[in-house]
């Protein structure tokens, strides 16, 4: 439990970033395998890569699902058919079909709870005027619509976070592509035909027209898979150059440039520390497997020692004398001992096994002990 709140807090804290920009889009997809399916215990997606993220839906098994990124443990994931989230009445417009609702506001969020608290992380995606959404329920019926928290299913390319472990490559990629696209497109038709039926004066038709029409496109190619920074950018900047000096469409297109820097960056940032704490695991389960070799019943370490070598003197750059180990010709691991319990300078010249806190990482002269107990094995010299 401790080892996943402190993952959430990590997660919050970089997430924090982000917020403060507008949420992050998708991250590029799978180049090996577009389609994937849920395991023999189905697959839980939350809204952020933990544990701790709240379930946005929970699919059975065999389920098809789009993937878009994997990142060690965790794939972002869409299912055929969305996720289950809650928008603000406020930016949701009914339609002439049941159940049917136009958004009618620009960078609406989709949050997996009823509430704008701070566990209620948004989704990386989110709404724009003129998108169409299906109504599941309402949080609050006794109150006026546009003050309650409202259930939808998500439309197309909004997508999830689910365990790696919980999902599998789909055997047939066409069969599953022909089901997932399937679904979308009967879904996609259905929501159409109900943007069709708005005939109202007051629809919000602006989205698809001029410069806010223009905005909203830009947007909408950050959050695809994968996103499309470079031409949004070349959006911003033609408006920018056109619209005037203060204006609102100039104060949002400068904004959008920066935010597509951004975006980059944070998801540059994601892969370099993705490859770092690959590369921290990788190191140390080379390390835990040497140490399992050195105390295997196989070696002449007989599972006694940590380390074994001659020991050398060394002068170190603050001016005193470090001791190291050398075994098979090599530098096998630095000695120090942190208790004062041995003179170490007692046992130059001598093999010796060492038993105490090993640090560091596998290699020449980069595994370090902190001793515990020292025993001489022989004491002719090596020279």
């Amino acid at each position: 439990m401790r080892k996943d709140t402190m993952s959430f807090t990590r997660w919050t804290a970089c997430a924090a970033l982000v917020a403060t920009l507008a949420a992050s889009p998708a991250q590029a997809q799978n180049e090996q395998s577009k389609y994937y399916v849920a395991g023999g215990d189905g697959v839980t997606v939350r809204n952020v890569r933990d544990d701790a993220g709240i379930p946005v839906g929970k699919f059975g098994p065999g389920t098809v699902l789009a993937v878009h990124e994997t990142m060690g443990e965790w794939t972002q994931v869409e299912p055929a058919g969305g996720l289950t989230c809650w928008v603000f009445g406020a930016y949701l417009k009914e339609t002439e079909t049941t159940g049917r609702y136009t958004v009618t506001g620009n960078g609406v969020n989709m949050r997996p709870m009823a509430s704008t608290g701070s566990k209620s992380f948004p989704m990386m995606q989110k709404l724009y005027v003129g998108d169409v959404v299906r109504i599941v329920s309402r949080n609050d019926p006794s109150v006026a619509f546009e003050k309650d928290w409202i259930q939808i299913r998500t439309p197309m390319n909004v997508h999830g976070w689910a365990r790696t472990s919980a999902i599998t490559q789909a055997p047939d990629q066409a069969q599953a592509d022909a089901t997932w696209t399937g679904t979308w497109a009967e879904i996609n038709e259905a929501m159409g035909a109900a943007k069709n039926e708005e005939t109202t004066e007051d629809q919000p038709v602006e989205a698809d027209q001029g410069t806010e029409g223009e905005l909203v496109r830009a947007r909408r190619m950050m959050n695809e898979s994968p996103p499309r920074y470079a031409e949004a950018k070349a959006i911003f900047s033609s408006l920018l150059e056109t619209a005037p000096k203060g204006s609102p469409v100039a104060v949002a297109a400068k904004n959008g440039m920066i935010q597509a820097d951004a975006y980059a960056s944070i998801e540059e940032l994601q892969r370099k520390l993705e490859k770092e704490r690959a590369d921290r695991e990788q190191r140390e389960s080379e390390r835990l497997a040497e140490l399992e070799r050195r105390n295997s019943e196989d070696t002449p370490l007989r599972g006694r020692y940590d380390a074994r070598g001659w020991v050398e003197a060394r002068p170190n750059p603050s001016g005193g004398m470090s001791w190291y180990l050398r075994f098979g010709g090599k530098e096998s691991c630095l000695i120090e001992c942190s208790s004062g319990r041995y003179d170490l300078s007692m046992y130059e010249g001598y093999e010796v096994g060492v038993a105490g806190r090993v640090s560091g990482e596998v290699g020449a002269g980069k595994l370090s002990c902190d001793l515990r107990s020292i025993e001489v094995l022989s004491g002719r010299s090596k020279r």
